[in-house]
């Protein structure tokens, strides 16, 4: 690898994190399994959206509905989270989306969401 373009690559990551420190809305992306025996998917859906700080949730499933176990229902669940919550009292990052992954975990009928850290951005 060239040394120009191992700088150019430093800058660009050393750019994003220092945007992202003054960040206050971020974005992730993870599968979210549900069982929907227990509960209809609107109903935790809403339960999501009451979470605070989530401001957006959207949802596409990788499988159709008459293909998929109602029991362990599949959808690639997209959350946009406000970090105005979190800002006056004691800041809002990145580290923050865990806590609202563990949120959603304790949502009735969610049995999963899986987040890969390089799917939470800044909006």
């Amino acid at each position: 690898m060239k040394l120009n373009h191992l700088r150019t690559l430093v800058k660009e990551e050393l750019s994003k994190k220092l945007n992202e420190e003054y960040q206050d809305k971020f974005k992730m992306i993870g599968m979210l399994i549900t069982n929907i025996d227990i509960r209809p998917q609107k109903e935790i859906y809403s339960d999501i959206r009451s979470i605070p700080g989530v401001t957006v949730i959207s949802s596409k499933e990788p499988l159709a509905f008459n293909q998929q176990d109602q029991s362990k229902f599949q959808a690639i669940m997209t959350v946009k989270v406000d970090g105005h919550p979190w800002i006056a009292k004691s800041g809002f990052d990145r580290s923050k989306m865990e806590e609202i992954r563990k949120e959603i975990l304790k949502v009735k009928g969610v049995l999963s969401f899986n987040v890969n850290p390089d799917n939470i951005t800044s909006i």
